[in-house]
């Protein structure tokens, strides 16, 4: 029996990883968006107008994870001024941003889950779970921004190891 034929079942499917090994590392991506504290409230509406709307990880130089913006946190915090669930109306999201001195670090959530890259998926699953979030940031001991870890990511790999 060849290698190959020792990592299939008779009926050729890939067989199961434990699904008790997989950590944080195997499924986080790399590859997320970051933002400075002081960057500008035109700017982070201008990122979260773009076809994909992802979270935006506020790091130092350093890549020190301070807190992440989601787009929730963005119109929160133009909600009284733009009129959503206020009487107060402003005609232009441009007249907003001229208008305000506002930065990341004004309107990022500081309290953010995040996990080590050793984290059993199985954790990660309970705490997304818990707190209804659907990712999570990845840091090191230091507390620099390794990577994020969406539900939906998780969903892809359990269904490529063959759990789902």
């Amino acid at each position: 029996m060849d290698s190959q034929d020792d990592q299939q079942d008779p009926q050729g499917r890939g067989k199961e990883a434990d699904i008790t090994t997989i950590a944080a590392r195997d499924i986080m991506s790399r590859d997320f968006a970051r933002v400075a504290p002081d960057t500008t409230l035109g700017d982070i509406i201008t990122r979260f107008s773009g076809k994909a709307c992802p979270d935006l990880v506020v790091t130092d130089n350093d890549g020190t994870f301070r807190g992440v913006i989601t787009p929730f946190d963005l119109m929160t915090h133009l909600n009284p001024i733009i009129g959503v669930r206020s009487r107060r109306k402003v005609s232009c999201i441009e007249c907003v941003v001229m208008g305000e001195a506002s930065i990341a670090a004004d309107i990022m959530t500081k309290g953010h889950l995040t996990v080590s890259e050793e984290t059993p998926v199985m954790e990660v699953l309970r705490l997304l779970e818990k707190y209804h979030h659907p990712d999570l940031f990845v840091v090191d001991k230091r507390g620099v921004a390794l990577g994020v870890v969406s539900i939906c990511g998780i969903i892809s790999h359990l269904r490529i190891v063959g759990h789902l």
